[in-house]
Order: structure tokens, then C-alpha cells, then sequence
């Protein structure tokens, strides 16, 4: 559906966005992450030809995008969100009308079929002004979806509602994207977002694409420690691989040995990445099929969510994402004596 290449910007404020290529496929739903300033925002409006590059190549549905003579056409295929759901003063039915007059098309039914699909039907005959900040997501949305478009683009569309609105919603908008085999550019900060929705991710910062590929590789195989930091990886070490057998790695940290399932040589110097969620935290030694184990302190242990981090001096400092429950039932608490435990296909390597 989309192929990019070789696209260049500079914006007056001195923001550049340099993007050597970038591909999404017909029916995929693509995930834009990245922190604020990074040029998710930029790209969007590059590829919903709104903002035009200063050089590059773009195709869209096997098409030049760039061509004066394509973009009204490549425009009324596509449907844009913005984070803020931007409705008429009129009823419901007619916010989701609009689009096919616009087109100069008739409802045959498409109107009623949106109401049905986003569970709105009630909303039908209500003024726009009165409806709640999700109602009006979804009749933002349902007017994207009315023309039937090849692509969609997001905005940051969710950003505004409250964690169970917006669970709802992007359940919805995954079934139906999946349904109807729209190909979805989804761009967000929110990192659940993104995994709930998309079948690629893409990490921008400072106007650059750092990785592209499936959601289990970006957060468990980052290849930089920028993109490490990002997608939430909170123990990131130096360390330098001492030996390496069938791609099992003993890897120096300080004064402990790792053990790392990796493609790394001895002698490489690496950053030795480790989710908080892949650590395991005990009492007593486990006996599993965990390589690494450490005698450990807790430094501190901190509410985040609906679990505790613990922060754990083990010669190194370890992150572990800990339930209330495991909290409890082993009564953790700063300066207790623990066990932290993880596999060796939990751990990642990126050669410095």
C-alpha cells in the first residue's frame, strides 16, 4: 500500500526528518512510536499528503502520490483521524453523512452500517454537541470508515479518553480495520496503544526511523539503547562477552557472569538489556530452568501501575516488575535480602 523512499524534509524551526525507506503493507495495521518532537506527526502528514517533502519518493497503492494529478484521487481514498474528534453542530447521522457529500455519493445504507459497526445507533438523531468524549470518538470514527477507505491515518487518536473508554474502542477499531482489510498508520506515544492495534512498529526519533519490525522484536530485541529506553527496557548494562558456545554467551558484568542467548562473539562489548518483567524475584534460590540467578538487596520499591518496581543491588543494578500480590504474600520491602532470577532468552545483547 505505501512504499517510501529516500524522503528528506527541513522545517523552518530546523527540525529535519531523513527517512532512507519505509514500506506498509496492504491490509496492515503499522504503528508509528516515538517520544514527543520526534517527527511521528511529520511523517503522518508527508504520507496523508498534507505536507510535502523536500525530496524522496512516494507510492501509494502502487502509485507516485507526488504527482499533482494523483493526490485529489489518492485524498478521497484515504481518511485522516487528528486526536481531537472535530464534529459538526449537527446530529450524529450527519457528521457521518458528510464524507459522501462531500464525494457527492449516496447514504444506500453506509450511515446506518457505521452506526451499527462503532454500537452507536443510539447516538443517531443526537446533536454532536451533547455527546461524551468517547461517543465522539467513535462517530469521528465512524465517519472515517463511511467511504470504505483503502488507508487510514491516526493522529494520536485515543489520547484524550480514559483507560476503559479507550480499551473499548481500540478493540472495536481492531476488529473492524481486520475486517474490512483497511491498511492502518497508527501514531502514538502510547506504547499499549501500539501493541494493542499493530502488526508492525516503527521507532522514530529526531526525524530518523531507528527500527522497524514485529511488536516481539522491537521490545524484546531492541538494536540501540535508544530504542531500549524507549520501549520501557530499564536494566541496560555494559558488559564485554567472555566466551561464546552454540550462541550461548557468558557475558561479564561487573564482577558477575551473565549467561545471554546471542549471536555475539567473545570479546565484543555489549549493553546487556533485560525487560523488569522477565526478572523474577524470590526468597529462596529457584530451582528452574532460569540461567542467572543473583543474591540481591531491594534499593527501593516503587507503585507503578498495577505492579511494583524493585530496584535490586545485585553487584549490578537489577529492575524487576513485581504483582501487589508477590509483594504481599513475600513481604518485600527496601533492604530485604532476595534471590533475582532470569532466563537467558530474556536477556538481549546490542554491541557497542
Amino acid at each position: 500500500m505505501i512504499n517510501l523512499r529516500n524522503i528528506s524534509l527541513r522545517l523552518p524551526s530546523g527540525f529535519s526528518l531523513e527517512i532512507d525507506s519505509l514500506r506498509v503493507a496492504a491490509g496492515e495495521v503499522f504503528g508509528l512510536i516515538g517520544p514527543n518532537g520526534a517527527g511521528k506527526t511529520t511523517l503522518l502528514n508527508i504520507l496523508g499528503l498534507l505536507q510535502e517533502a523536500d525530496s524522496g519518493v512516494l507510492e501509494i497503492g502502487g502509485g507516485n502520490a507526488f504527482l499533482p494529478s494523483a493526490r485529489t484521487r489518492l485524498r478521497r481514498s484515504m481518511a485522516y483521524l487528528f486526536s481531537r474528534p472535530y464534529l459538526v453542530n449537527d446530529t450524529v447521522y450527519n457528521n457521518i453523512l458528510l464524507p459522501l457529500k462531500f464525494r457527492r455519493e449516496k447514504d444506500s445504507g453506509r450511515v446506518a452500517e457505521m452506526l451499527d459497526v462503532f454500537r452507536i445507533t443510539y447516538l443517531r438523531d443526537r446533536n454532536a454537541n451533547q455527546l461524551s468524549q468517547g461517543e465522539r470518538h467513535r462517530v469521528s470514527l465512524a465517519r472515517a470508515f463511511v467511504t470504505k477507505p483503502g488507508l487510514v491515518l491516526l493522529d494520536e487518536p485515543f489520547s484524550s479518553l480514559d483507560a476503559r473508554v479507550k480499551e473499548s474502542i481500540i478493540s472495536d477499531l481492531g476488529r473492524i480495520t481486520r475486517a474490512a482489510n483497511t491498511t492502518v498508520v497508527l501514531v502514538t506515544q502510547d506504547q499499549e496503544e501500539a501493541l494493542a492495534l499493530a502488526d508492525t512498529l516503527a521507532v522514530i526519533k529526531n526525524g530518523r526511523l531507528l527500527q522497524r519490525g514485529s511488536p516481539e522484536e522491537i521490545y524484546s530485541r531492541p538494536v540501540s539503547k535508544e530504542v531500549a529506553d524507549f520501549v520501557g527496557v530499564e536494566t541496560i548494562l555494559s558488559g564485554e562477552v567472555r566466551a561464546a558456545n552454540d550462541n550461548l554467551c557468558s557475558v561479564a558484568v561487573g564482577g558477575s557472569e551473565l549467561e545471554v542467548v546471542s549471536s555475539c562473539g567473545a570479546g565484543d562489548k555489549v549493553l546487556l538489556c533485560v525487560r523488569p518483567e522477565a526478572v523474577s524475584v524470590s526468597r529462596t534460590v529457584e530451582s528452574n530452568s532460569m540461567r542467572n540467578h543473583f543474591r540481591g538487596r531491594i534499593i527501593s520499591a516503587e507503585p507503578w501501575r498495577l505492579e511494583y518496581r524493585l530496584s535490586i543491588d545485585c553487584g549490578f543494578s537489577l529492575i524487576a516488575a513485581v504483582t501487589k500480590r508477590s509483594m504481599d504474600e513475600l513481604g518485600l520491602k527496601p533492604g530485604d535480602g532476595v534471590y533475582a532470577s532470569f532466563k537467558a532468552t530474556a536477556a538481549h545483547l546490542i554491541k557497542r
